[in-house]
C-alpha cells in the first residue's frame, strides 16, 4: 500500500490509506489535523468536508490499487493550500478541488478520444469545466475582497503638455440639464 502524506501549513498532516470496498482510512498526525486542514473548530464538519474531498472521486482515484491515479492527498492539500478562512472558503475550496481533478480527468479522455464524436464531447466536457473551475477561482477572490477589486499602478510616465489623471474614471457621456 502506497500512501504519500499531506502536511498542513500548521504542522498538521494526514495520511490516506484504503480502498473504497474496504473503506477509508485517515491517519492524522495529531488529534486535531483534520480540523486544521479545514481550518474549522467543528470536527464533525471537518470530517464531513474530508468525506465530500473522497466522494467526488473515482473508485481508481480514491484506492491504493491504483497509486498513479489517486487524487485523495491532492484534495486535501490543495484545501490546505488556499487556506479556507470560513465555512463558504472550506466549501469553495472543497468544490475547487474536485473541479480541477474533473477537469484533468476530462483532459486525459480528450487526449485519448478516437473518432470525431469523442473529441466533441471530451471538449465540450473539458471547456465546462475550465470555465467553472475560472468562475470559482472569481468567485474566491470576490469573496476575499469584499467585492472590491483593487488596481495598482507601478509606472506611470506624463510626458510635457501632458496630463495625468487618478482616480475612478466615468467614460459615460453627461447628461445636459436643459431647464
Amino acid at each position: 500500500m502506497s500512501s504519500t502524506p499531506i502536511k498542513a501549513k500548521r504542522r498538521a498532516s494526514a495520511t490516506v490509506k484504503g480502498t473504497p470496498e474496504e473503506g477509508q482510512f485517515v491517519e492524522l498526525s495529531h488529534e486535531e489535523a483534520l480540523k486544521e486542514v479545514f481550518n474549522t473548530s467543528d470536527a464533525k464538519q471537518a470530517e464531513a468536508l474530508m468525506t465530500h474531498c473522497i466522494k467526488v472521486l473515482k473508485r481508481s482515484e480514491a484506492s491504493d490499487d491504483y497509486p498513479g491515479e489517486d487524487e485523495r492527498q491532492f484534495m486535501f492539500s490543495i484545501v490546505n493550500d488556499l487556506a479556507p478562512r470560513d465555512a463558504v472558503e472550506r466549501m469553495l475550496a472543497v468544490q475547487m478541488g474536485a473541479t480541477h481533478v474533473a477537469m484533468i480527468r476530462s483532459a486525459r479522455l480528450l487526449a485519448n478520444s478516437e473518432t470525431i464524436a469523442q473529441v466533441q464531447a471530451h471538449y465540450t466536457g473539458y471547456n465546462k469545466l475550465a470555465r467553472t473551475y475560472a468562475a470559482q477561482v472569481e468567485a474566491l477572490r470576490k469573496y476575499r475582497n469584499g467585492g472590491k477589486q483593487t488596481v495598482t499602478v507601478q509606472h506611470v510616465n506624463v510626458e510635457g503638455g501632458g496630463q495625468a489623471i487618478v482616480g475612478n474614471v466615468d467614460h459615460r457621456g453627461r447628461a445636459v440639464n436643459e431647464s
